[in-house]
């Protein structure tokens, strides 16, 4: 067989190939959109294989391109790529712009990349637990270093918190009792005393017994009981709810982690957004699972997949939930609480059946 029919049979090959790998990209892509259509956190395990793959592609275009592939020999291709090490190196801004350059020409993932960064953008702006890890690529690629970052960071927590228990000075507990004593002092009351028996006259002289008056013993008129009357309060004037960006009423979980994200407010040191119970329903609208509340100083409050997972798997078909703003915790409720919305588990649910609480 001529050695032209060996290189048109390869490159054959190597374009089913790379047709191949473009549908396992796009299958991928489909999977990472459920994520970010639902607010929520992409899992590292899904990023990865993403990067792989797409690495895979760049190493059949270049064989491809080796062998004069006229296809392959596109301006997007160098746009796509050049976003591709900037994602990588974390300049997400920047790939952003290439990755457009690269969507107008067209590149078949150009668009779905764009709206990838966009989503890793806006899921980490406001992560105030995650700042300090190393960026999404860096942390897939190595592992062991994330690991021992988090360990180093758990061991100044446990030293500090030891440490402040050790040389803090006691301190002791004044308890300061006041007592107020009323005396009721009583005016002693005025007894008029009247002889029973007349004076005495001379015989011959008539007598003229006076007449008396019936006298009549005054009685204690007791005096009216002041009962201290205590002053109105007026109640505390709870403030409007705060709004609601994200997740959307109605949203279907299928899997990960949700971030509950709200309108940004200028709140004071001690006030935080609260997210209220998280109510699980199961077939019957019985409510038979409840997370407790979660606060936060930063409009945004992430919840991991495995809550979710749990209630999945003890039968919890709808769950309910609000958010409220809180002064110093999610005790102490300042402001009103936002209409009740629904996640349905695996499928839409109606709020209407779900008695209201």
């Amino acid at each position: 067989m001529p050695a032209n029919a060996y290189s048109r049979e390869h490159k054959l090959r190597k374009e089913a190939e790379l047709q191949s790998l473009h549908l396992d990209l796009a299958s991928l892509r489909k999977q990472e959109s459920t994520y970010i259509v639902a607010f929520a956190a992409v899992p590292d395990l899904l990023v990865n294989q993403i990067i792989e793959i797409r690495r895979e592609i760049r190493h059949v275009e270049d064989e491809l391109l080796a062998l004069h592939v006229e296809s392959i020999q596109i301006p997007a291709r160098e746009f796509y790529w050049q976003a591709f090490e900037a994602e990588l190196a974390n300049d997400l801004e920047r790939a952003v712009k290439l990755y457009k350059n690269a969507s107008r020409h067209p590149y078949p993932d150009a668009e779905s990349a764009v709206q990838s960064v966009r989503h890793f953008i806006r899921t980490t702006k406001d992560k105030p637990a995650l700042i300090w890890l190393p960026a999404r690529v860096q942390e897939s690629r190595r592992p062991w270093l994330v690991g021992l970052v988090i360990l180093l960071a758990l061991c100044f927590v446990i030293v500090f918190i030891f440490s402040s228990q050790i040389f803090s000075p006691p301190t002791e507990s004044v308890v300061v009792e006041s007592t107020v004593t009323l005396t009721l002092t009583l005016t002693p009351s005025i007894i008029l005393i009247v002889p029973n028996t007349p004076t005495s006259f001379p015989t011959n002289t008539p007598t003229v017994t006076p007449t008396r008056k019936p006298t009549s013993t005054p009685t204690k008129t007791p005096r009216p009981t002041i009962t201290p009357t205590e002053s109105p309060t007026s109640a505390p004037t709870l403030r409007p709810a705060p709004r609601i960006i994200g997740p959307k009423d109605g949203l279907v979980w299928e899997d990960g982690a949700i971030i509950f994200q709200f309108s940004d407010l200028q709140f004071k040191n001690d006030e935080l957004y609260c997210l209220n119970n998280l109510r699980g329903f199961d077939d019957t609208n019985t409510e038979n699972w409840s997370y407790p509340p979660v606060g936060n100083e930063n409009s945004s409050i992430p919840i991991e997949a495995n809550v979710f997972r749990v209630a999945k798997t003890q039968g919890i078909k709808c769950i309910v939930w609000s958010a409220s703003i809180g002064k110093s915790s999610c005790d102490n409720i300042i402001s009103k609480n936002t209409e009740a919305r629904v996640i349905g588990m695996p499928r839409p649910c109606d709020l209407k059946a779900i008695p209201a609480k």
